[in-house]
């Protein structure tokens, strides 16, 4: 199986022929990403 970047663009538009499943995993990728990010911040902020 291809790992293949569904994105358009330097602002994360998905691709017209993305499918579905693609959007669905890189959209948890992305949120799981973020919140990661954000813990770690916070943590070492405070």
């Amino acid at each position: 199986m291809k790992i293949r970047n569904p994105f358009k663009d330097y602002l994360c538009r998905f691709k017209d022929d993305a499918t579905k499943t693609e959007k669905t995993v890189w959209t948890l990728v992305l949120i799981y990403f973020g919140y990661a990010l954000g813990h770690v911040l916070v943590y070492y902020i405070f």
